[in-house]
């Protein structure tokens, strides 16, 4: 992936620093056309890396949809290698285990599902309990969600009495990614 470029900012504006991606794709490509794969590129740690910022980097939508497209590939990849260990039963029978983690928040009242911020803000009560209500939607075979969809979704910060911790509703979705992705 070091002969992947991405487009850079104007020079008065911030983007990524082109160092530090370019030294997470290289890495990240090594990493993944190894037999050390699964130990050391996880899907989480593509998810949550992060960049300095710096004038005139890379654009960080661009830079974003590239991790976005790699960690599709590392979940595919896991995918692949659980399969051809376990079985498709097995890999569906762990899919299953992760959603059920999910469920008990889904059933919440809403207003209820996650942690109030101690102060200063957080995600916007209605819209994350709207999201929810989609993803219940979704596991009892009612609507249409994809990872794309969550990994996409953004909430309004409003005051913390207002507001779930925005912490708290990122890991959440974060594993409810990693299940949508599991199925896709």
């Amino acid at each position: 992936m070091s002969n992947v470029t991405f487009p850079r900012c104007g020079i008065f504006r911030q983007g990524y620093d082109p160092q530090a991606v370019d030294r997470f794709f290289e890495d990240a490509r090594e990493i993944y056309e190894s037999d050390e794969f699964t130990e050391q590129l996880t899907v989480e740690r593509v998810r949550s890396v992060t960049f300095p910022m710096k004038r005139g980097g890379y654009a960080p939508d661009a830079v974003d949809q590239a991790l976005d497209r790699l960690e599709e590939a590392c979940s595919q990849r896991l995918r692949a290698d659980y399969v051809a260990e376990h079985g498709s039963q097995g890999w569906l029978s762990r899919t299953y285990e992760k959603a059920a983690t999910l469920y008990p928040r889904l059933r919440m009242p809403d207003g209820e599902r996650f942690e109030q911020p101690e102060k200063g803000r957080g995600y916007d009560r209605g819209e994350v309990d709207a999201l929810m209500k989609r993803l219940t939607a979704y596991f009892d075979g009612k609507g249409q969600l994809t990872a794309a969809d969550l990994r996409a979704t953004a909430f309004t910060e409003v005051k913390a009495t207002k507001a779930y911790d925005i912490a708290v509703v990122d890991v959440y979705l974060d594993r409810a990614v990693s299940v949508l992705q599991a199925v896709e």
